[in-house]
């Protein structure tokens, strides 16, 4: 039969304190323990999000979403699955999270171990009182004598145990009488509350790693050319040299379907013909260190026609020496040799582009 069981906490006579236990309390309190975790995961979300936000992180929604969903179900059961194992037993001892204050350190009431609907009663030395509900009272101090003993608390089964000046009454109750009276302690749900603290600010800080900078709006001074209006022609070409040696890493496609022997570092005199704006009117190879086995031009061609430069102050036609590397495909024994600088002897480079070749190989 189901049925729930009442325990009072007295000190000196004075009632500090009654729970009831019962399937009833139990249900009630795994719920609220979860609805309370889900709310304390929800707040974090928010807030995550709203401080991520606020610092300039870009969010993906999905993933944000759902990561915080399985953090949220997963604290929130495994907190409604502690709060009813937890409110099946009445605790005592010293701990803060314990029921009541009592010198004896152990569980005063729990469920039976059996697998019924029946509570017991755990006696251990240091404990005196009487247990009613029998053919005849039993004297706890003689249950004890023999070290720990456990008592079925049946409906209408009613015991007082004493410890020092605390006093602790049991009664078995009915099942219309626990429903009637089946209150959750106050405050119940901060151990659970505690314990998910820990979950969710892992999952913040994945949330955070989840997310990108944002990107910052252009400025006026973002959108100068790099090249100064007052620049001198000579100082106009040295950027363009730069710029152009940077968009080079462009030229490696020619070689694909080159033959093994072209693999090679090489040198390039791009001619460019550039409007104001620096866009590319015309584009050509005006010299090559590539001979006719290599017939790299007219892609070249085609490749530095894509490229663009900044805006410069007045038009202009100039060819810019250009440096070469070899792709990924590994060389040639005989073409690795050769490019191969030995000490002493420096490899020789062409005389119109020694600024730009530097033997890195």
């Amino acid at each position: 039969m189901k049925h729930g069981v009442e325990v009072a906490h007295l000190v000196n006579g004075e009632v500090l304190g009654v729970r009831l236990l019962s399937r009833r309390a139990e249900v009630r309190a795994a719920l609220v323990a979860a609805a309370v975790v889900g709310s304390l995961t929800a707040g974090c979300a928010t807030l995550v999000g709203v401080g991520l936000t606020l610092g300039g992180r870009v969010i993906h929604t999905p993933s944000f979403v759902s990561i915080w969903v399985a953090v949220g179900l997963a604290v929130s059961l495994l907190a409604a699955g502690r709060a009813r194992a937890r409110a099946r037993r009445f605790v005592i001892g010293v701990d803060i999270d314990d029921d009541a204050f009592a010198p004896i350190p152990q569980t005063l009431v729990r469920r039976a171990s059996n697998g019924s609907d029946g509570y017991e009663l755990a006696l251990a030395p240091g404990m005196s009182g009487i247990v009613e509900g029998g053919r005849a009272p039993l004297q706890i101090d003689a249950l004890v004598r023999q070290g720990r003993a456990r008592l079925p608390l049946e409906a209408g089964t009613r015991a007082e145990i004493t410890m020092t000046s605390t006093t602790f009454v049991v009664r078995g109750r009915a099942d219309a009488e626990a429903r009637a009276t089946a209150p959750l302690p106050r405050g119940f749900w901060r151990p659970f509350a505690r314990r998910a603290l820990v979950p969710l600010q892992l999952a913040a800080l994945v949330a955070f790693f989840r997310t990108v900078p944002g990107g910052a709006p252009l400025a006026e001074a973002d959108m100068k050319s790099a090249i100064p209006a007052d620049a001198s022609p000579w100082e106009v070409e040295k950027l363009l040299r730069q710029e152009a040696q940077t968009q080079a890493r462009s030229l490696y496609t020619c070689f694909e379907p080159m033959p093994m022997t072209c693999q090679h570092p090489g040198y390039v005199g791009v001619g460019l013909s550039l409007a104001r704006d620096g866009e590319i009117r015309s584009s050509w190879i005006a010299r090559s260190t590539y001979g006719r086995d290599c017939p790299v031009e007219d892609c070249m061609s085609k490749v530095i026609s894509t490229w663009y430069f900044e805006p410069m102050p007045e038009s202009m036609r100039i060819v810019l020496p250009v440096q070469v590397l070899r792709t990924d495909k590994p060389l040639p024994v005989h073409a690795t040799l050769e490019a191969r600088p030995v000490a002493g002897h420096p490899v020789r480079l062409p005389n119109d582009a020694p600024q730009l070749w530097n033997g890195d190989y």
